[in-house]
């Protein structure tokens, strides 16, 4: 015996909109994040990543409100939900972008700044130390448990600000401008220690080059500038961990204020 179903217009609606707004919002985050908006990772990757959160996180969430179709309000909850998952993970991404800032303001004290590498993560190159510190960091997020909180944050910006239960105004976007400049003082706290010891080391060079000219100090302040960057790196790369780990938790803490804001 066949059972007939009969699908209507109400029911093809609601299966979009269980489905629809969820993906949008994930797949903003999966273009911005860190790991996932690498050139290594191909686009259908992500495209999976997203369908398959989607499936898992849809059916959890709380019943949205219905919204017609194809009119002003539908194209602008679009582009309300791509943005809001853009943004969870454009913050998450300026904790690297950070860190590899510490590691270029380090390399260019140590006399490193024309040693440069191809960065598969972004597709261009970037200083040598810069990608070191970003590669650590990287680890130490994944180390960390990154990846289930940022899949638990995305789960309750669901909760937080539903799918057209809110506008994106002028104060959060300064929101996201001043959490950028948060993280980028973070990259002087990971980088200070190390550019002071080579700020030392740079005058203890302009001392001797006047009182002994006849000393060639561009011989041998290159090889001394690198040792004693060496030195200060020893000494100052374990705090790396204890910075990003509060970087990590103000990105966390950020995002559920802000989610609260939108929503």
């Amino acid at each position: 015996r066949f059972i007939s179903m009969t699908v209507t217009d109400a029911m093809l609606a609601g299966w979009l909109q269980m489905y629809f707004w969820p993906f949008l919002r994930i797949g903003g985050l999966a273009m911005t994040a860190p790991l996932l908006n690498a050139q290594a990772v191909a686009p259908r990757i992500r495209l999976m990543l997203a369908l398959a959160l989607t499936l898992v996180l849809a059916p959890l969430l709380p019943r949205l409100p219905a919204m017609p179709l194809f009119g002003a309000s539908w194209w602008l909850c679009i582009g309300h939900e791509f943005f809001i998952g853009a943004a969870l993970g454009f913050v998450l991404q300026l904790v690297f972008e950070a860190v590899m800032l510490a590691g270029e303001l380090i390399s260019y004290g140590m006399g490193l700044g024309f040693a440069q590498l191809a960065d598969p993560l972004h597709g261009a190159s970037a200083p040598m130390l810069g990608q070191f510190y970003q590669v650590c960091a990287m680890l130490l997020f994944l180390s960390l448990g990154g990846l289930g909180q940022l899949a638990q944050l995305l789960a309750d910006s669901f909760h937080a600000a539903p799918a057209g239960a809110g506008v994106v105004g002028a104060g959060s976007f300064r929101a996201l401008a001043d959490f950028g400049g948060l993280c980028f003082g973070g990259a002087l706290r990971i980088a200070l220690p190390a550019v002071m010891a080579l700020l030392v080391v740079n005058l203890c060079f302009g001392v001797m080059n006047r009182s002994a000219p006849a000393l060639n100090m561009q011989s041998i302040g290159l090889p001394l500038s690198l040792i004693a960057g060496l030195l200060a790196l020893r000494f100052s790369l374990p705090q790396l961990r204890g910075v990003v780990e509060q970087l990590l938790a103000q990105v966390w803490n950020f995002a559920g204020g802000w989610l609260a804001g939108v929503g």
